[in-house]
């Protein structure tokens, strides 16, 4: 069954060739667990087996990154 929220984030970084940062985009996705149907030698065999789907890419330039960072930490507060 696929659930109805992201549960999966990841993060992927474009530099330049001097080594700052472009941008920054934050993949958000779910994984979730799926039955797939195959065929053995006793017969028929219900199989689970891992699945993921993309929800969004978010494109952020370095500028939007830190004020999402800070909005994060205002938010939920620093560590």
């Amino acid at each position: 069954m696929k659930p109805v929220y992201a549960n999966t984030f990841g993060l992927r970084k474009v530099t330049s060739p001097d080594g700052d940062i472009v941008e920054v985009t934050l993949d958000v996705s779910y994984k979730y667990m799926e039955t797939a149907m195959t065929l053995t030698k006793g017969g028929m065999e219900a199989v689970s087996t891992p699945a993921a789907d993309q929800v969004a890419s978010l494109v952020m330039t370095r500028n939007s990154a830190l004020a999402l960072r800070n909005l994060l930490n205002a938010t939920l507060g620093e560590e």
